[in-house]
């Protein structure tokens, strides 16, 4: 066994051009096919996990942007079987006066004293951190991703500029930076703050309703649609776990163009692998043929070529996923400047685990991209290549 690994190693040493290229080129594509991957199941994870059949979210049935009247707060809030409550405004906005789209966020108007209650994933925030929020009007939690493209620290006075209106800016102090990868592109500050300084003291956008269970859910509901059925505006309510799925089947087109890119660069990668290889193996007829006289099998012939592939496609595959992950490593300890680049590694960082997984995908790859070379190498003739020596 490991003369025959010696003897893969010798063939893959004498073809060090055509090796390193055909390596590049699959740890390249591996790369990407590992990015995409990271991104798909990213957003198929956080669809599953953000759905909530407890928490309902009553929006303006007839217009968007969602505009509900501040009057109707009270008589949502103390709906039977509502145990807690919270509001959002929305505050598109960008992070520099000069308004680049690299630069855009959103910014959330919202209640400090329940926020992380009503946000899921925001448990880890320091308490210290709300109580800032409570007691500073104009402080702000920012994203990982903006504190990053901001260079923002806390205690950091901070602009926001509206995406909509050039004279409402919101000036805000940094007092809490979320959790790394919850709420991308996200600035949640205060619902009053933002009453203060936009003079929209009249509606919300969104209220969210928290219920016991499902069943609680259901029957705050049924008495939401029965109390605000003839009334102007109307307001339509759904589960979390609804909006997040309609959300998802609108993303599904996107979804589905990078489940497909997927399956173009595997099949890229079993051409090029299969094309270098079938070169390699009519370059060495000679060879396969003297190892044939000297007592090689056909099958043995067939696992030598199908063995260099493996072997090539596993290394490609792990420098390809060390590379992503590595990239993505350093982008979120902050290393690397703010960019398109480096912010897609900031929204779905790729996990160490990767690598393995990059190798298994690797050898795959290379044993797929093998199978018609190493055929043809194992029905090589002794005769017949002799004889064109001859």
């Amino acid at each position: 066994m490991l003369k025959f690994v010696l003897l893969i190693l010798r063939n893959l040493g004498r073809n060090k051009l055509r090796t390193g290229l055909t390596a590049l080129a699959v740890a390249v594509m591996v790369l990407l096919c590992v990015e995409m991957r990271t991104i798909l199941g990213t957003v198929l994870r956080r669809v599953e996990a953000e759905g909530s059949q407890s928490r309902l979210m009553v929006t303006e049935r007839w217009q968007m942007p969602s505009r509900i009247p501040v009057r109707y707060l009270p008589a949502l809030a103390h709906l039977e079987g509502v145990e807690d409550w919270t509001t959002w405004s929305s505050y598109p906005c960008y992070l520099h006066e000069d308004r680049l789209v690299s630069q855009q966020a959103f910014g959330v108007a919202t209640r400090p004293d329940n926020l992380i209650a009503m946000h899921a994933g925001l448990d880890k925030l320091d308490p210290a951190t709300i109580e800032t929020l409570k007691r500073e009007k104009n402080g702000a939690l920012l994203a990982a991703d903006v504190a990053k493209d901001l260079g923002a620290r806390i205690r950091q006075n901070i602009t926001l500029f509206s995406a909509f209106d050039s004279s409402k800016t919101l000036r805000l102090r940094v007092v809490g930076i979320l959790p790394v990868g919850e709420y991308p592109r996200v600035v949640f500050f205060r619902q009053d703050y933002f009453e203060t300084a936009t003079g929209n003291k009249d509606t919300v956008d969104i209220m969210w309703l928290r219920t016991r269970d499902p069943e609680a859910a259901r029957h705050v509901a049924n008495q939401v649609q029965e109390r605000f059925r003839n009334r102007q505006p109307e307001l339509k309510v759904e589960t979390e776990s609804a909006g997040v799925a309609r959300f998802a089947g609108r993303s599904q087109g996107i979804l589905s163009v990078i489940q497909m890119v997927i399956g173009i660069l595997l099949v890229d990668m079993v051409v090029v692998l299969s094309n270098s290889i079938s070169v390699a193996t009519r370059e060495r007829r000679v060879e396969m043929a003297v190892l044939k006289v000297l007592g090689f099998e056909p099958k043995a012939i067939m696992a030598l070529v199908v063995g260099e592939a493996v072997l090539i496609g596993s290394a490609s595959g792990a420098i390809g996923t060390t590379l992503a992950w590595a990239c993505s490593a350093t982008a979120l300890s902050g290393l690397l400047p703010p960019s398109s680049f480096t912010r897609l590694f900031y929204l779905f960082p790729i996990p160490i685990v990767a690598i393995p997984w990059g190798m298994l995908v690797g050898a795959l790859v290379g044993f797929a991209g093998s199978m018609i070379p190493a055929w043809n190498a194992r029905s090589i003739k002794v005769s017949d290549v002799f004889a064109k020596i001859a």
